[in-house]
């Protein structure tokens, strides 16, 4: 019984260190968040969000039409990374960065191959 009662007072002070430390380190990832607001997608989320049509007002087909608009060379990395930007979520450094585009070039090259 004694030692029920000790192990569970061990774990109650124990806990109550570590709950501060979690707190501090979600505000600051946060905070973080909040002074950058532009998302980063992954050349694979990119693809995706453009397969799934989240570019649509932007002039990206979705769909079955992504797919046909890539090979008819209507959607390009250069095209796709426009629209995300032109919607908000991609910054627009990211039509200067050359290897970001080639790895969403790259990941439209594989859409057929799925």
């Amino acid at each position: 019984m004694k030692g029920l009662i000790i192990t569970g007072l061990s774990s109650l002070v124990l806990g109550s260190f570590w709950v501060p430390v979690n707190a501090t380190e979600i505000m600051a990832v946060n905070s973080t968040f909040e002074q950058n607001p532009i998302s980063y997608l992954s050349p694979v989320n990119l693809v995706s969000h453009g397969r799934g049509g989240t570019f649509s007002r932007q002039g990206i087909p979705g769909h079955v039409r992504f797919s046909l608009a890539i090979k008819s060379g209507e959607i390009n990395a250069q095209s796709l990374v426009q629209a995300a930007v032109e919607a908000g979520r991609l910054s627009s450094e990211a039509l200067n960065n050359s290897t970001y585009l080639s790895n969403v070039q790259f990941e439209l090259s594989q859409v057929d191959n799925n």
